[in-house]
């Protein structure tokens, strides 16, 4: 059973987009969605379109997923469940190898411009250890902008909570 606000080690048997993966702890397979960021949209079943928005969006999707199963493959993954989102999956903060803001998978997808931040809204409390997570999103958000890294290089690109408003058949 896994309890908010602990540390577990795990290992990701599986990444299902940039932003969720199954972790393996102790044989328990749980969800997780990385707090505080958001990564691009993956194609869902059935949807297609002709829109080169659209279609790059999807690009970036898989780059993020790629990005992201780069970044955990045979690695220990320390995560911190903080929480649960609207499908039931576990909010986390998560690490490789050791818990410093160097090792944060959410600092690393957003400093490479595979993620941008997605903060938490209504939350008002934070340990020290979340506060260097969400300064460290922030910044690396700010500096792939700037930089014109991943997404950012695209000055047309539609950023994740945009496209979530799309209708797409």
């Amino acid at each position: 059973m896994i309890t908010l606000g602990k540390k577990y080690n795990c290992t990701s048997p599986f990444v299902f987009d940039g932003d969720t993966l199954n972790l393996d702890f102790q044989g328990e397979i749980i969800r997780v969605r990385l707090q505080m960021i958001d990564t691009p949209e993956s194609r869902k079943n059935r949807q297609n379109s002709d829109d080169p928005k659209i279609v790059d969006h999807w690009e970036w999707a898989e780059k993020a997923k790629t990005a992201l199963m780069d970044l955990v493959k045979g690695q220990t993954i320390i995560t911190y469940p903080i929480g649960r989102d609207i499908f039931d999956r576990l909010l986390c903060d998560c690490y490789i190898e050791r818990v410093t803001v160097k090792n944060n998978i959410q600092i690393n997808l957003c400093k490479s411009g595979m993620a941008v931040s997605y903060l938490p809204f209504n939350r008002y409390s934070y340990n020290s250890r979340e506060l260097a997570v969400l300064r460290g999103i922030i910044t690396e958000t700010a500096n792939a902008n700037r930089r014109k890294i991943g997404i950012w290089s695209n000055p047309d690109f539609i950023l994740p909570n945009d496209f979530k408003k799309l209708i797409i058949s």
